[in-house]
């Protein structure tokens, strides 16, 4: 890896507490921690200087105003190469046009140019994640889990994209290596450059790694020779211009620069719960079963005209089987053929229309003379019986507790003290940070719900009184303890070293008690 400032976890979260707090140093500290190499892995992805510039200035900006959306600061190097990689795909998917790769290396300050224009042409021959995953783990020196937060993988793709993209770099330069010097070892190695003088062509280079890749001997040879950490090593470092520490510092601390930087946080992408950004194709694809709402929709639209259709069938059904046949008349209810007295004329408002005859009656007119045995029966029609209504399913899942940590604090400490953990609710991932003089072990852990642990807490230096504070940040919240020591007082020489045993008739005072009388008589003295 190149000469970049070391930053440990420790300093990591030296570097949230300070952003967090808004202090005036904090944003020149973050750029000489990471100022650098944000802008190499910028430029590896572009190979422009100006637009790896812009986008590590936009990234570190961000990064000050989005301080509080990460939520483990022990993750602040991935969140800071993760904002750079958001802002250089934004201005890349504005621009329309892919990005140039990785720059071409300079023939002059190289020993072996052949080796570096190899490097360079197999890294343009992968994808771009997994150049990206190449140049992270070897060049930067991030973890699996690091890689995988910064690219959108798990650890485990992150590990398996590595190992592919490492062997192809490395079975490609072992080619030319292998030609050189490996000749003896291998038969068929030999027997294929054994009449080639000169550079490879791209066709026998091809040859050469297929053959490497399959034979013992070679591969061996291989991963003794060639490392791809160090091939890595030919590829030029893109410093950043010395103007862009103090665009950075000026654009964070400076009040004129407010409507610029507001723009900047304005112009972020979305974030996930851990903090990180969201790149567009990945929103896409989150927003991608919200395309069902309209089939739903659909669906609900023609369940309910069905509904209407089965009412209406039903109440007509109903209307039918409700009709009641007029009764026969008889011949004893029959009027006469003839009636000489006139019918008396009804008032206008009694009047009521003649019930039409039915057709059962319009077919007889006459009573039936068959015997009761032999008459059809008629059965009255029945109302259809309707389904009874299903109570409506109500959901009864609880949801999920949420994650709360709980501590213990001791009331002061004396050398050594503990810190009692718990989890409530669900389980809790935690990471401690101690101040100055303190020291904490271990410095973060995990917690079953339910379950809690105990955190060791050591005074660096106990003959000095002090005080300090250990602070907890986890998913179930945050918290911190304070804690103070008095030290060991100085030996008074006209004191004796050891205070006298005292005897079985006396009581045995305690520890404390002993260091209170005794610094009461040291001031009477």
């Amino acid at each position: 890896m190149p000469g970049w400032p070391t930053v440990d976890r420790a300093a990591d979260h030296d570097l949230v507490e300070a952003l967090r707090r808004a202090d005036a140093d904090a944003p020149a500290a973050l750029f000489d921690s990471y100022g650098e190499r944000l802008h190499d892995y910028a430029y590896c992805l572009t190979g422009e200087p100006d637009l790896s510039a812009d986008a590590v200035h936009d990234a570190l900006v961000s990064a000050q105003g989005w301080i509080e959306r990460l939520r483990e600061p022990g993750r602040l190097r991935s969140w800071l190469y993760a904002l750079t990689r958001s802002q250089v795909g934004a201005r890349l998917a504005h621009r329309g046009t892919p990005p140039q790769g990785p720059p071409l290396p300079d023939p002059d300050g190289q020993p072996d140019p052949e080796l570096a224009d190899l490097v360079h042409e197999t890294l343009g021959e992968l994808t771009g994640v997994d150049r990206e995953v190449l140049e992270l783990s070897l060049r930067h020196g991030l973890t699996p889990s690091e890689v995988g937060a910064v690219l959108a993988l798990t650890s485990r793709q992150a590990v398996a994209r590595l190992a592919r993209a490492r062997d192809h770099l490395e079975i490609a330069v072992a080619a030319v290596v292998l030609a050189r010097t490996g000749r003896a070892h291998c038969p068929d190695l030999s027997a294929m450059v054994d009449s080639w003088e000169g550079p490879l062509t791209p066709l026998l280079r091809r040859r050469l790694s297929g053959h490497i890749g399959g034979c013992e001997v070679c591969g061996e040879r291989r991963r003794g020779q060639v490392d791809g950490g160090r091939l890595l090593d030919l590829v030029p470092v893109g410093y950043p211009p010395l103007s862009l520490r103090r665009r950075v510092i000026e654009t964070s601390v400076s009040p004129g620069r407010d409507q610029a930087r507001t723009l900047i946080l304005e112009r972020g992408e979305g974030f996930d719960r851990a903090g990180f950004p969201v790149a567009g194709e990945r929103r896409s694809r989150r927003r991608r079963p919200r395309r069902l709402a309209p089939v739903v929709l659909a669906g609900a639209c023609v369940l309910a005209a069905t509904g209407a259709v089965v009412v209406i069938n039903g109440g007509e059904a109903a209307d039918k089987t409700s009709l009641r046949f007029a009764p026969a008349p008889t011949a004893s209810s029959a009027p006469p053929a003839y009636d000489e007295s006139p019918d008396p004329v009804p008032d206008q408002d009694e009047v009521t229309p003649s019930p039409e005859p039915s057709p059962s009656a319009s077919r007889r007119t006459t009573p039936d003379d068959r015997p009761a045995a032999t008459r059809p029966t008629t059965r009255p029609a029945t109302l259809p019986s309707t389904p009874p209504r299903r109570a409506p399913v109500r959901n009864t899942r609880r949801p999920a507790p949420a994650p709360r940590l709980g501590t213990s604090c001791p009331k002061a400490i004396d050398g050594v003290a503990q810190i009692g953990l718990s989890a409530r609710g669900a389980a809790v991932s935690w990471v401690a940070t101690a101040s100055q003089g303190l020291e904490v072990s271990p410095a973060s852990g995990s917690i079953k719900a339910g379950g809690s642990v105990r955190v060791r807490v050591t005074v660096t230096d106990p003959e000095e009184a002090g005080d300090g504070r250990v602070s907890f940040t986890s998913n179930g919240g945050t918290s911190t303890c304070s804690l103070s020591w008095e030290g060991s007082q100085p030996d008074d020489p006209g004191q004796p070293d050891h205070d006298p045993v005292p005897t079985s008739t006396e009581p045995v005072a305690t520890p404390t008690e002993m260091a209170s009388s005794t610094s009461d008589g040291m001031n009477r003295e």
